[in-house]
């Protein structure tokens, strides 16, 4: 069920690739997967990871 509603079309964003563009995401909080690319173009990805297991958005508290 939350895969259903995850991924209706409001939900889902889709990165149309320009030259010198930067995607940037948070996988703690991003369902995501991929797709088939042009594999004769350079693909260059690299991760960065944020020490600690606090998160870095303040929660707010449930009402």
């Amino acid at each position: 069920d939350l895969n259903e509603h995850a991924t209706q079309s409001e939900f889902v964003y889709v990165h149309k690739w320009t030259l010198h563009d930067l995607v940037m995401w948070d996988n703690r909080q991003t369902m995501h997967r991929v797709r088939r690319y042009d594999q004769s173009q350079p693909r260059d990805m690299r991760r960065a990871t944020v020490a600690g297991t606090a998160p870095t958005v303040a929660q707010q508290a449930a009402e």
